[in-house]
């Protein structure tokens, strides 16, 4: 069988409404099936998800599904196994493909299969980031690419250097494709891709994850990062670049959750202590304060525009 030059890696816990317009949203793009594949991989418990995905799959000879006891993000690994592709790209169950985008990557993996770059695609929240951009050094690649390095979605690599990991591998339990993306300290060339290919599905009252969120990024990420300074695979600036900008990520967070106390899915026990390993909980209730009072004076402002602008229409 001819190896697909790109492997779709879905992992999923099955859940139907978002899933199944994911796959339309490649299919629906009229790419010869040679040239890809699609692995879903599956370990959730919903019955009719299951029995849905394989007459979905008797459809379509590309894909692969299997279901799977990897335990939560673990499976995003399993569907890496069994990729074929030259090239593997991560899809988030819940991110739709934009018209093109498979080209797009079809036509990345022709240009850069020989060099086999690292490559993130950033889908345009890098802000700094204008379009594709290369780096020579791991180090500017890691400090470019900031916490964002934390999000998933961007993964993309070469079957080639996923084979290098040892088959005896820990992975990072919630950022296993951080041992994947900062597994390549060495390579000639790095690029972060910001170019917008993908859409997100609503999440709607589905529960978007249930993992304890401020762990997660409060210590579990920073942790990551601090492991690359002390491997010296990048220098304290970018380390402290990383971990600053991850802070305001988590003020965010905190603002959304704790403060105006958003409905969400996730795990928020012991946060203070978690904001406490890296950071200041005491700082960061501070700054909190701060953005409180500059986003109501905003408010205010932009009301009182609307006030005037009214009053002058009046007369």
């Amino acid at each position: 069988m001819t190896q697909p030059l790109i492997s779709f890696c879905i992992p999923t816990n099955g859940i139907s409404k978002w899933v199944f317009p994911v796959l339309d949203s490649i299919y629906n793009q009229q790419i010869d099936n040679a040239l890809f594949e699609v692995v879903v991989e599956d370990n959730g418990k919903n019955v009719e998800f299951k029995k849905k995905m394989r007459a979905y799959a008797l459809v379509h000879i590309n894909i692969q599904y299997s279901e799977t006891k990897a335990h939560e993000f673990l499976s995003e690994v399993e569907s890496y196994k069994k990729a074929r592709g030259l090239f593997i790209k991560f899809i988030n169950h819940r991110t739709v493909l934009k018209p093109g985008a498979l080209q797009y990557f079809i036509d990345f993996v022709h240009i850069n299969k020989e060099e086999k770059p690292c490559v993130y695609f950033g889908n345009g929240v890098i802000k700094s980031v204008d379009g594709q951009e290369k780096y020579s050094t791991f180090n500017d690649f890691v400090a470019n690419l900031s916490y964002f390095s934390s999000w998933s979605t961007g993964m993309g690599f070469w079957k080639e250097d996923f084979k290098k990991i040892p088959i005896d591998q820990r992975y990072n339990v919630l950022f296993p494709h951080t041992t994947i993306l900062f597994n390549e300290p060495k390579k000639s060339k790095y690029i972060i891709d910001n170019n917008i290919l993908l859409d997100e599905l609503s999440v709607g009252n589905i529960p978007k994850g249930r993992y304890n969120l401020f762990y997660a990024f409060a210590v579990e990420y920073p942790a990551i990062i601090c492991d690359l300074l002390r491997r010296n695979l990048i220098t304290e600036k970018t380390f402290l670049k990383v971990k600053n900008e991850n802070h305001a990520f988590i003020q965010g967070l905190y603002f959304d959750y704790i403060v105006l106390k958003k409905s969400c899915s996730y795990n928020l026990e012991h946060y203070k202590e978690s904001l406490d390993v890296f950071y200041s909980y005491k700082e960061l209730k501070k700054d909190i304060f701060v953005l409180f009072v500059y986003r109501c004076f905003r408010k205010i402002m932009h009301l009182l525009k609307i006030c005037i602008s009214i009053g002058r229409k009046g007369k």
